[in-house]
């Protein structure tokens, strides 16, 4: 139930639906006073979260910074979500997605001796699959095996479909199997926040390695004013884990 709920609420609360609704709902007033204002406000709130600038700073106050990890852990645990795009089985061809980062880090972790398991979680997190359906954590296995992981030392968790799944179910392997409570969680920078407030919650000594970041270092100059797609993604991404925290935190997850 609390899966669907979520769902449900991360599409209420994005933010081109928020708009959306509000610019359809003044469409409709008769007050054409309070219309304008509506819309005005709308396409100014628009305009801040395709700001490249401010979305820039925001994902800079947001995101977990890289670290070095200083010691040796037996275990990291990468989580699934976009890390591979597309997998073809008869093939076994690999191609990464968007936030590939997570699974490139995991095996540079591994190939410096940093981590000497790892733990791939998640399953596919959608309502409905098939037997169609390409496994995210099957093309993770396959690209670690072919970038020269041994397949002993990878461990498949599919059954998660959200991040407090990923936590309860990667701390269970973390005891039964490793006898062990440490793990390096390796996600995306923006997603790192609620990931480690999960793993702590699930009694998890936690070290984060976060990847895929989407912070840039450029020059500010006159174009970073200027409204852009790539900064609307971005502030989706933020925007989508303030909500997902703010549920979890309001929940007790976190």
């Amino acid at each position: 139930m609390f899966y669907i709920l979520s769902k449900t609420f991360d599409v209420l609360l994005m933010p081109l639906t928020m708009v959306s609704i509000a610019i359809v709902y003044a469409m409709f007033l008769k007050n054409r006073t309070r219309s304008r204002w509506i819309t005005g406000l709308s396409l100014f709130f628009l305009y801040l979260m395709s700001s490249p600038i401010l979305v820039n700073e925001l994902l800079k106050a947001w995101e977990t910074p890289s670290q070095a990890i200083s010691s040796e852990y037996q275990v990291g645990a990468v989580l699934t979500g976009g890390i591979i795009k597309k997998y073809d089985y008869q093939t076994k061809q690999v191609w990464l997605g968007k936030s590939g980062d997570r699974a490139t880090q995991a095996f540079e972790l591994y190939r410096l001796g940093k981590i000497k398991k790892i733990i791939i979680s998640g399953g596919e997190g959608s309502f409905l699959t098939n037997k169609h359906t390409t496994s995210e954590n099957d093309g993770i296995r396959q690209y670690l095996i072919y970038s020269g992981v041994p397949a002993e030392d990878i461990i498949q968790e599919p059954m998660a479909r959200n991040t407090r799944d990923n936590a309860a179910y990667t701390a269970k392997i973390l005891k039964e199997q490793l006898g062990t409570n440490k793990c390096v969680v390796i996600t995306s920078a923006f997603h790192t926040p609620r990931a480690l407030g999960c793993f702590r919650k699930a009694g998890v000594e936690v070290v984060p390695s976060p990847a895929h970041f989407l912070q840039e270092n450029y020059d500010i100059w006159i174009d970073k004013f200027f409204p852009s797609e790539e900064a609307l993604v971005a502030f989706y991404f933020v925007w989508h884990e303030m909500v997902g925290y703010t549920i979890y935190k309001i929940m007790g997850y976190l």
